[in-house]
C-alpha cells in the first residue's frame, strides 16, 4: 500500500495513507494569482494557476488518491468583464493544449453554466458542455470542478451538490477565509489549510506540492476525530485548556524541502496553530 515517506517529505514522519485513498477529498481554492507579479498580463497569471492545479492533481492521482475538488471562478468575477474573459480563455486555452488531461481521470462541473450562454459566450459554455459530458470508461480519479459558482446556485441545485463527495480539507492560498465558495452539506468535518504564497505553479516544487497534500491529509485524518463527535475526559480537557487558551500554543515545524521561494503554511489543531516553514 501507498506510504508517504519520510525521505519523500523530510520533517515528517511515515504515515500510512491507505485508509484515506478514497476518503481524502482536498478542495483547492486557487487564489493570488494577479497579485504575484508572475505575468505581465492576466492570462499570464491565470495560466499559472491552471498549470499548478494540473501538477496538484498529478500528485494526487500518483499518491492513490481518487478525488479532488477545484475552485476555479465564483459568479463575483463575473461582474468584472475583463477579469472574466481573462479566466474563460485561460481555462479553454489552457485545456485545449492539454488534452491528455482526460487519460486517467474524468470533470465534473458545478456551477451555473447557463450563464455562460446568456450573456453571449455561446463558444465557452458548448466547450464546458462537453467536458463535462465526455465520456471516460477507465478513469481512476474525478476532479469536481466549482466554475461560475455561488452558494445560492448551491442551494438552489442541491440534487447536483449532492454528488459531490464529503471535502475533507480546504486548501486557501494568500487569504484567510472561504467566501463564495461554500459548499453546502459537504464540508460538515472539512478543516482549513493556509498557504502564505499563491497557488502560481512557478513558486512550488513537486516536493512542495507533496507536502502541501501531506499537512492537509495529517490535519484532516486527526482533527475530523474532533468534529461533533469527541467526548473529552477531565485530564484532556485541562491539558488543552491549558495549552490552547492559558499557553496561547503554537507549534512552528521547519521543513527540509527545496522550493522556489520561502512559504509558510498554516494548519490548526485541537490546541492552536501548526505553522509549516519551507
Amino acid at each position: 500500500m501507498p506510504i508517504l515517506q519520510a525521505s519523500i517529505i523530510p520533517g515528517f514522519d511515515e504515515l500510512d495513507i491507505s485508509p484515506y485513498l478514497n476518503s481524502f477529498v482536498p478542495y483547492l481554492y486557487l487564489d493570488g494569482h494577479r497579485s504575484s507579479n508572475i505575468g505581465d498580463t492576466d492570462f499570464e497569471c491565470y495560466n499559472s494557476g491552471y498549470r499548478f492545479f494540473l501538477r496538484f492533481s498529478r500528485i494526487m492521482q500518483e499518491f492513490g488518491f481518487r478525488e479532488m475538488v477545484t475552485m476555479v471562478h465564483t459568479s463575483r468575477n463575473c461582474h468584472l468583464k475583463e477579469r472574466l474573459d481573462s479566466i474563460l480563455l485561460t481555462i479553454q486555452k489552457s485545456i485545449n493544449d492539454q488534452q491528455n488531461i482526460y487519460n486517467n481521470s474524468r470533470y465534473k462541473l458545478y456551477g451555473d453554466i447557463e450563464f455562460y450562454k446568456n450573456i453571449g459566450y455561446n463558444n465557452f459554455y458548448q466547450f464546458l458542455n462537453e467536458i463535462n459530458n465526455k465520456t471516460v470508461s477507465d478513469y481512476t480519479f474525478t476532479n469536481h470542478i466549482l466554475v461560475n459558482y455561488s452558494e445560492q446556485w448551491a442551494i438552489d441545485n442541491m440534487d447536483k451538490i449532492n454528488l459531490l463527495p464529503e471535502v475533507s480539507s480546504v486548501i486557501r492560498f494568500t487569504k484567510g477565509f472561504v467566501s463564495g465558495g461554500w459548499i453546502p452539506a459537504k464540508m460538515q468535518k472539512t478543516v482549513f489549510v493556509y498557504s502564505q504564497i499563491p497557488s502560481v505553479s512557478e513558486y512550488w516544487s513537486d516536493d512542495a506540492i507533496k507536502a502541501l497534500i501531506f499537512i492537509a491529509l495529517k490535519n484532516w485524518s486527526f482533527v475530523s476525530n474532533y468534529i461533533g463527535v469527541k467526548q473529552y475526559g477531565f485530564e484532556e480537557k485541562n491539558l488543552i485548556h491549558t495549552e490552547r487558551d492559558i499557553n496561547l500554543k503554537l507549534s512552528t515545524n521547519k521543513l527540509d524541502i527545496e522550493n522556489p521561494i520561502h512559504n509558510r503554511i498554516i494548519a490548526f489543531g485541537i490546541d492552536g496553530p501548526i505553522i509549516y516553514e519551507l
